[in-house]
C-alpha cells in the first residue's frame, strides 16, 4: 500500500507522537479508510519527513507513532513567490497546483488593470495548494494569500531580492539573462491575467526594480505564462537537474 503524506502544525508533535485531527483526519479516515497499524508521512512544515505507524482512531483524531525521521529533499534553493492577477474561472486551480508541484513557495493573487474577474476563494486555493504539496513530496506548505490589488503588491516588492515581470509586448530580455536568480535570494515573478498588464503598470513596475523579460515570439495564455515562468526560474536555480 502507498504511504500517504499529511500535514500537522508542530504543536501537534509530542512524546514522539503526532495528533492528525480536522481535515487531514477526516481525509486519513474517511477518504483513505485508514487503520492502526498503517504506514504514514507527517509533515510539520518544517525540513523533515516524520514516517510513523497509525497508533490509535479515535471519534476526532488520530495518533501517530513516529517511527523515523528523515531530511526532506524537496528544499529549493530559493524563495520564489508569484504574484499572479486573477484569472477568469478556474484557472487559478491550475496555477496553484502546478506552480506548487515547481517548487514556488507563496501565491498572491491580486487584480489590475485587465483584470476581469472578481470570485476568488482563498480556503479552496489553499486546499488545492496543500494536496498539490502531498503530491510532489513537499514538506514546507505553499501559502495562497488573500487577495490584493497591484497598488498593494507593488508595496511588497522592497521585499525581494531579485522581481521579474514577464510582459507580452516586452521586445527584448529573456530569463536567461536575468540578473539575481540565485540561491539564498528571495524572488518575485509577477503574472498578468488574460488582458496583461496596462503599460503604466508595467512602468510602475519598473520604477520599483522589475526587470522585464519576454517569454518568446508567441502571446501565451496567463496560465500557460505563470507555469512557463516558474519552470524556467526553477531551472536557472538548478532545481529540475538531478544534482
Amino acid at each position: 500500500m502507498e504511504i500517504k503524506r499529511f500535514f500537522a502544525d508542530k504543536t501537534d508533535y509530542s512524546d514522539g507522537r503526532i495528533v492528525i485531527s480536522g481535515e487531514e483526519f477526516l481525509h486519513l479516515t474517511k477518504v483513505l479508510r485508514y487503520k492502526t497499524g498503517y504506514k504514514a508521512i507527517v509533515n510539520l512544515d518544517d525540513e523533515n519527513d516524520y514516517l510513523g505507524t497509525v497508533e490509535k482512531i479515535f471519534k476526532d483524531y488520530a495518533v501517530i507513532k513516529v517511527d523515523e525521521i528523515t531530511p526532506n529533499l524537496c528544499k529549493t534553493r530559493a524563495q520564489v513567490t508569484l504574484f499572479q492577477a486573477l484569472p477568469k474561472g478556474d484557472k487559478l486551480d491550475y496555477i496553484v497546483q502546478k506552480c506548487v508541484e515547481l517548487g514556488v513557495k507563496q501565491i498572491v493573487p491580486f487584480t489590475s488593470a485587465y483584470t476581469n474577474e472578481i470570485k476568488y476563494n482563498a480556503v479552496r486555493q489553499n486546499r488545492i495548494a496543500l494536496e498539490a504539496c502531498k503530491q510532489c513530496g513537499r514538506s514546507l506548505k505553499c501559502e495562497v494569500s488573500p487577495l490584493n490589488d497591484f497598488e498593494g503588491i507593488l508595496k511588497e516588492l522592497s521585499g525581494y531580492d531579485t522581481v521579474i515581470m514577464p510582459y507580452e509586448h516586452a521586445t527584448k530580455g529573456s530569463m536567461t539573462k536575468v540578473s539575481g536568480i540565485e540561491a539564498g535570494k528571495k524572488i518575485a515573478l509577477i503574472i498578468g491575467s488574460e488582458g496583461g498588464f496596462a503599460p503604466q503598470e508595467v512602468e510602475a513596475a519598473k520604477e520599483k526594480g522589475a526587470q522585464i523579460v519576454s517569454l518568446g515570439k508567441r502571446i501565451l495564455r496567463c496560465e500557460t505564462a505563470a507555469v512557463i515562468a516558474a519552470g524556467l526560474v526553477m531551472y536557472e536555480l538548478g532545481e529540475l537537474k538531478d544534482e
